[in-house]
Order: structure tokens, then sequence, then C-alpha cells
């Protein structure tokens, strides 16, 4: 029994032999302020760094190439500031893994020089990482929106898409009308609370026809006039097309006449019909200055959706919608997102997602008027 133990402790120690001949070991470990030093026999050649999120914590990946860990030996269970966790394992038969586990976020990542490999870890000066997902479920805090009198020259048209018998496009039980009047609602709101005028195409669940919608914004002479839908993707998908995310749609010209001789039709049966109105419709004026409001409205759309959440940029199109044709003002319709993608769905019912959608609408006609 002796002599096999002799001989099991003898075979352990030429595989360790054999393995520091084959690979480069760590032979040293030190933790000196917020620096971990790792030494090793040879000098490293090959480190490849990445970083992990998640809940709050952020994972710094270092795997050093043709590097090992010696059996029996592992890092001493050093305390560092903000680190949570600090571990070293061999990941594959080549690759040796350090892991640092903090709630900080590091200014310098790590430093390679001959045989020894820096890790420069938090210190009490660096910046704490802050959890996005805390952010965007926090409570929607009352907000102060700065009132400029000037804004009260300025009448702003909305329109909640659908309603009624109209419920638009569904996922179970939520429905498009639904989402678009509760969006409508918060960006009347705000508007109001920076001066501006709002009137509402529909203000409850009530069925509008589209050719009332564009009377309604016509009679009233809106300055510009926006309408907020929900998308949904078609039963025939296209292929390599993702069905997620924002579109602002401004007025596309492509068989506008067609279009524009049902609207004569409709206008002289109503003893209504006005060719300057007519021209208004379709006229370069309207047409460049939906477009700079289309652009204004999504770029500060993003910029206020993507400190908190993840959304998808569809970009800017142009459509011959009834609602951007028929108004004689600068028109725009927005796609808040896909009532058929999960993750969309899941924003568009987030209150504070909403709010924070709209805000960036209302920054977008600040922008637009320069006020």
């Amino acid at each position: 029994m002796r002599k096999l133990l002799i001989f099991i402790g003898l075979l352990f120690l030429n595989n360790l032999n054999l393995l520091a001949k084959d690979y480069n070991y760590i032979q040293n470990s030190l933790l000196v302020s917020n620096k971990l030093t790792l030494t090793f026999r040879d000098n490293i050649k090959n480190v490849k760094y990445f970083t992990i999120k998640k809940n709050g914590v952020i994972k710094y990946v270092y795997d050093i190439k043709n590097a090992h860990l010696l059996s029996g030996k592992t890092i001493k269970n050093f305390k560092a500031y903000g680190v949570k966790a600090l571990r070293i394992g061999q990941f594959n038969k080549s690759t040796l893994r350090v892991v640092v586990e903090s709630k900080y976020l590091l200014s310098k990542r790590y430093r390679v020089k001959n045989r020894t490999l820096t890790i420069y870890l938090s210190s009490h000066k660096t910046k704490l990482l802050v959890k996005k997902s805390k952010l965007k479920n926090r409570p929607h805090k009352k907000k102060k929106y700065y009132y400029n009198k000037k804004r009260h020259q300025k009448l702003i048209i909305l329109d909640a898409g659908h309603g009624g018998r109209d419920i638009g496009a569904s996922n179970r039980n939520v429905v498009e009308k639904d989402l678009t009047l509760s969006m409508t609602r918060k960006l009347r709101d705000i508007l109001k609370k920076m001066g501006y005028r709002v009137r509402m195409t529909r203000s409850i669940d009530k069925t509008v026809r589209l050719k009332e919608r564009t009377d309604y914004a016509n009679r009233y002479k809106g300055d510009i006039f926006i309408s907020i839908h929900v998308n949904a993707a078609p039963k025939k998908r296209t292929p390599n097309v993702r069905y997620e995310g924002i579109t602002v749609f401004y007025l596309s010209t492509k068989n506008i006449k067609k279009r524009l001789r049902k609207r004569r039709t409709y206008y002289k049966s109503k003893k209504r019909y006005s060719e300057k109105a007519a021209q208004q419709m379709i006229g370069k004026w309207k047409s460049r200055h939906s477009k700079r409001l289309a652009i204004e409205v999504k770029k500060n759309i993003f910029r206020n959706l993507r400190k908190y959440y993840s959304v998808n940029d569809k970009g800017i199109k142009r459509q011959g919608f009834w609602v951007l044709l028929a108004t004689t003002m600068p028109s725009i319709l927005v796609e808040t997102g896909y009532i058929s993608h999960r993750k969309d769905l899941k924003h568009l019912q987030n209150p504070n997602y909403q709010r924070r959608l709209v805000e960036g609408i209302a920054k977008g006609v600040n922008s637009y008027f320069g006020l």
C-alpha cells in the first residue's frame, strides 16, 4: 500500500512537470492597492479582454492564451474595494481565464509587460455602475416642463390612431386604439405644460373616420399635425426584415394625383372644396417642413429613450397615408413600436416608457419651432 501511494505521488509530480514544460503557468500573485499582478513563468504574448454586464455588475474577463493553472493552485482570497468576486480557472486546454466581478466602472483595464499581467481594480474614485433596469422601472417623477409664452401662438393637432369600432392592430388582449390614446393624452399634457395650444381628433374611445380627422385639423388651422400609431408585422413577412422598433413617416408624392382626385370629389360633394387647400396638401413647403419635423422628432425620441431602453431605429420613411396627404399643414405619423413583437409590446404597456417616448416627441416639436 505504501509503495502504491509513493508510485501515485511520483506519477502526479511527473504530470505537473510535463504541464510545466508545455504551458506558461502562474508563479506568483500579488495585490497592492488596487493593482492585481500575476507573474507567469514565461512572457505573455496574447491576452483577450471583454466585459459582461448583468444585474448591475460588470464581469471583466481576461483570457490568457497558452497559459495554464497548475493543479491545486489558485489565486489567494484577495479582498479589494468594489470587487464582488475574483476567480481564475482553466477555460480550455490552452486558455487561462481570470474573471473580476465589480460594481464599478474601471478606467484602466490591464497592462502586459514581459511575464507580468497587471489588472487594475476599482478605487474610491471610480464610478459606480448604474443599473439601467432600475432606472427604467423607477416611477416617473412629476417633471416641471419649461413654459414659454411664445409657444402659445402655436396650435398642435394630435391624432390618436383608430378608436371605437376600429381597434387597429392587436396582440391577445392588447389593442392599438388603447395604446395610442394613452400615449396621445400624455403628449397633450406635456405640450400644454410647455405652453402650446393642443387639440385632439379624439380624446376618448370613439370611432373617428380618416376624413373627419383631417377635416378637423384643417378647420382649426393647426401649425403641425402628429398622428400616433402602433405597428404590427404582416402575415407574410419579408425575409431579413426586422419587425421591431420605431418609425416616423412623412408624405410620399407617389400616386399623389390619383389620391388627390378622390379628395377633390369628396370636397365638391360637401361644398367645401378649395384649389388653394389642395395645393397646400401636396406643396413643396409642406413636404420640406414635414421632413424637418420628422427628423427632429425621431432624433429626440431616441435621445430620450436610449438612456433607459434598448430600442430599434427603423428610420424616417415616406408614405401616402391619408392623414399625411389630406392635411394642409406639416404632418407626420409616428409608429411607436410593434405590438406583435414581445419586447416592443412590453415597452408599449409600460407607462414610464410611454412618457419618455412622448417627451421625446415634445422635445422634437420644440426643436422644429426653435422654441
